[in-house]
Formats: structure tokens, sequence, C-alpha cells
């Protein structure tokens, strides 16, 4: 309060500008959040792709049941047989785990493959015009 009140106008006037103040303060908490969330959208995708490598979807499906046999059998048998053995037990239950929450999204899986495949994440398209 900067000075005195001696009127119902002024009193008017004061409560007028702290409404508009209080506006003011409202939005620019409003810009800050956005701005704190941008901020740490990297963080919380990196959070998400971890949770995912430790925590698995419950329920089983044949999409996941053939995950888990891939990882089991292929992986830790024949990729992983000459590790260690800390390697061949957690290799495969990150490969499981991760999977359970991918596998049942076929369209999801497909973008993430064609995107790793693809130059710098990104599609892209060939056309004529690019032989000459």
């Amino acid at each position: 309060m900067t000075k005195q009140i001696t009127s119902y106008k002024e009193l008017l006037l004061e409560k007028a500008r702290l409404k508009t103040l209080l506006a003011e303060q409202e939005l620019q908490i409003k810009q800050d959040w956005q701005l704190i969330k941008e901020d740490l959208k990297p963080a919380v995708l990196v959070a998400s792709t971890l949770r995912n490598f430790f925590t698995r979807r419950a329920g089983i499906s044949a999409a996941q049941l053939g995950v888990n046999l891939l990882a089991d059998g292929f992986v830790k048998k024949v990729l992983l047989a000459k590790t260690g053995w800390i390697t061949r037990l957690l290799v495969p239950f990150l490969i499981k785990n991760y999977g359970s929450h991918i596998v049942d999204k076929p369209e999801k899986l497909w973008s993430r493959i064609k995107a790793f495949f693809n130059k710098n994440g990104k599609m892209h398209h060939e056309t004529g015009m690019d032989a000459v």
C-alpha cells in the first residue's frame, strides 16, 4: 500500500489496482510455468524412458511373449553367450521391460524403427529428382 486511504473512491481505486496487479502476476506465473515445463521436457523424456526400462507393463500378450522368448533365447544364449553373468541377467531384463511398453502399440514401434534408420531421425521421401 502506497498511501493512506481516506475515502470510498480511493478504496475502490486501490481495489481495482490490486485486481489488475493480481491478474498480471497470475499471467506471469502461467508464463513462467510454461517456460519451466519446456526447460524440463528433455529430463521428463529421459525419466520416462528410464521408467520404461525398469518397470514392466502388467498383463501378457502374444507380442510380449515373443519379446520375452527373444530376450531369453536369442539375446541371452546367443548374443551374450560369452559375456559375464551380470550382463546376461541385466540386458534381457531391460529388453523385456522396455519391450513390454512398446509391443502392444505397433504404430509406435514402426515409427521408432523408421526414425532409427532414417537420417537424423527425420522422415524423408525419395523422389525421382533425387537421382539427378
